[in-house]
C-alpha cells in the first residue's frame, strides 16, 4: 500500500503542545518496552516515525524533551502541562535523524500507514491477538525497525 504524503497538525491531549509534520511516515509500529509503558500509561505505544525535518515544532515550543537511556537514545519529548508524550528523536548520523510521534497526536490517524509490527514484545504486559508480527527481544525489536529506515532511504521505496 503507498505511503501517502502527510500534511498534519498534531497535539498532545490537553492541545498546549502543537507541531505539525510534513512527509512521508518511514514505519508505523506498536512499542512495548519499558519506557514506553511508563510514558504512555498503556501497555504499549502506538508510534509513527518520519525524518525529522517532516517535523516542525513551533518556535516558542515548551515540549521538555529528556534522554531515559545511554547514546543513542531516543530524546523523547513531553508537553509541560499534561505530560503526555509529544514527539522524540534519534539522531542515527551527523545528518540523518528521525521523529517519532504518537499516533494518536496526529489531526487524521486515518491517513497514517498501517502498524508493521509489535516491537520489545519480549516487555509486554499481556498477549496480544492480531495479525502483526511481534519481535521479542532488544537487538531483533531495533534490527526491524532499522530495516525500515534503510528500507525508505532506498530509491523506489518511498512510495511503500
Amino acid at each position: 500500500m503507498p505511503v501517502t504524503l502527510l500534511d498534519q497538525s498534531c497535539r498532545c491531549p490537553c492541545g498546549a503542545s502543537t507541531f505539525t509534520v510534513h512527509g512521508r511516515p518511514v514505519v508505523r509500529f506498536l512499542c512495548h518496552c519499558l519506557i514506553c509503558q511508563s510514558l504512555y500509561q498503556r501497555p504499549f505505544a502506538d508510534v509513527t516515525a518520519l525524518w525529522a525535518s517532516s517535523v516542525r515544532l513551533p518556535a516558542d515550543s515548551k515540549v521538555r524533551f529528556k534522554h531515559y537511556r545511554p547514546p543513542p537514545a531516543l530524546n523523547r519529548g513531553t508537553c509541560p502541562s499534561c505530560q503526555a508524550p509529544v514527539v522524540g528523536f534519534l539522531r542515527l548520523a551527523p545528518f540523518l535523524r528521525l521523529g517519532f510521534v504518537p499516533s494518536q497526536n496526529f489531526s487524521c490517524p486515518a491517513e497514517l500507514p498501517t502498524p508493521s509490527a509489535h516491537v520489545f514484545y519480549h516487555r509486554r504486559v499481556k498477549d496480544v491477538s492480531d495479525e502483526l508480527p511481534k519481535v521479542s527481544g532488544y537487538w531483533p525489536s531495533e534490527f526491524l525497525v532499522t530495516r525500515f529506515v534503510v528500507r525508505s532511504l532506498l530509491p523506489g521505496h518511498a512510495n511503500e
